[in-house]
């Protein structure tokens, strides 16, 4: 080809790009700035604080137990509950042949508070489900988490796994407007830029004054730490909040005293020291205190904490460490006034502290309805799910 046609080509191919620098950029610079100026701006954070109970049981001591859910499948974890508009509980869990197994699905079941028992056992979802939802292969999904939300719907968030284990996990949400009837679609969460993936969660989120909400999450891949992530009911992730520096600080359990300060309590999930770990906000979760290790056991297992209606500070935990073979096989409750010391007062299970008993207790979870009852849930051997209620007098006999 002719040197002056290789030239004129070169110089038209220079004049195409200096055009494009010249007008195309621009246009992208201005749409960028008009999606940014279009997005929805939300106010710093402030937590929610619902009403409170309108009447406080005064009644005599009571506790009673029932089992959730036993029999559907081979192994069952990680309950969680809500009160429905009714009354009733809406319970939920995580159940197949064993934790990671192709066939494990989230299943539900509801409480009727009049006859107390559980019926309305059925399958929510299960991995092919949530495939179709987020059009994406789900090789298993877990942990389940529901959030009543003020102005209605219930919210699910939930874990999956496309590949590997569950430090590769992502999470996801869905929404019922019919009481846990019925769910929307999934929508995967976009927690993190870096391929999306070690996202967990395990315990109760907060609400925010704006409706948004705070889903107390943690990390396992890279380091182990804890945080807060902020969403819509649309599952649009506004912003993350850390709680913790990636050192073995999972599985956060949020108290909220008013609406700019809470406390947290969390899993260690080291061996060393092996003890559950503090700390706290006074910016509604922006900023985070420097976690402090607390003089409470904890054998890597998970913790929940809530707040009684004279504003004390309560904990369901493994009063245990992995020093011991069964390091799992009591279950406790604890008090305290500053969420920094705590006193146990009450075993569950194994009261007697019979180190060589081979049981279980896991993943505990506290809901109060509005009648002031407290209702705990817990695995017990991966084969069913305990359910006890109890009411503010027998915390009050506990002191």
């Amino acid at each position: 080809m002719p040197k002056h046609r290789i030239m004129s080509r070169c110089l038209n191919g220079a004049t195409v790009i200096k055009n494009i620098k010249k007008y195309t950029l621009p246009v992208l610079i201005l749409l960028g700035a008009a999606m940014a100026f279009n997005k929805p701006t939300y106010p710093e954070p402030e937590f929610y604080i619902p009403s409170q109970v309108v009447e406080i049981d005064q009644s005599p001591a009571k506790l009673h137990s029932y089992e959730m859910v036993s029999g559907i499948t081979a192994s069952v974890h990680s309950a969680t509950a809500v009160e429905l508009d009714n009354g009733d509980i809406l319970g939920m869990w995580y159940g197949g042949t064993r934790e990671g197994h192709i066939d494990v699905a989230l299943y539900s079941a509801t409480f009727d508070q009049k006859h107390k028992v559980w019926s309305g056992h059925k399958k929510v979802l299960d991995r092919l489900d949530a495939a179709n939802s987020l059009n994406r292969y789900i090789k298993k999904i877990g942990n389940p988490v529901l959030i009543k939300h003020p102005q209605g719907p219930i919210v699910l968030i939930y874990v999956s796994v496309s590949l590997a284990g569950w430090a590769s996990s992502q999470i996801n949400m869905a929404v019922s407007y019919d009481e846990g009837q019925s769910w929307h679609d999934s929508k995967q969460l976009t927690t993190t830029p870096f391929i999306n993936i070690s996202t967990l969660v395990k315990n109760a989120a907060v609400i925010y004054s704006d409706g948004t909400i705070g889903i107390s999450a943690y990390h396992e891949l890279k380091g182990e730490f804890s945080e807060i992530i902020r969403v819509n009911l649309n599952g649009d992730v506004i912003n993350k909040y850390r709680m913790t520096s990636g050192t073995n600080t999972i599985q956060p359990s949020i108290i909220v005293r008013n609406p700019k300060e809470a406390i947290a309590l969390i899993r260690d999930s080291s061996r060393d020291p092996q003890r559950v770990h503090f700390t706290e906000t006074q910016d509604a979760g922006k900023t985070w205190a420097p976690y402090e290790v607390l003089d409470v056991k904890n054998s890597n297992s998970a913790v929940f904490a809530f707040k009684d209606n004279a504003e004390r500070n309560w904990m369901i935990f493994n009063d245990l460490t992995r020093d011991v073979e069964h390091s799992r096989n009591n279950l406790a409750i604890a008090v305290s006034k500053n969420g920094r010391e705590w006193k146990t007062l009450h075993y569950f299970e194994n009261p007697e502290l019979n180190t060589e008993l081979d049981a279980k207790y896991s993943y505990p979870w506290v809901m109060e309805s509005a009648n002031s009852h407290y209702h705990l849930f817990y695995t017990v051997d991966r084969t069913y799910i305990k359910h006890i209620e109890f009411n503010q007098t027998w915390l009050e006999g506990l002191l």
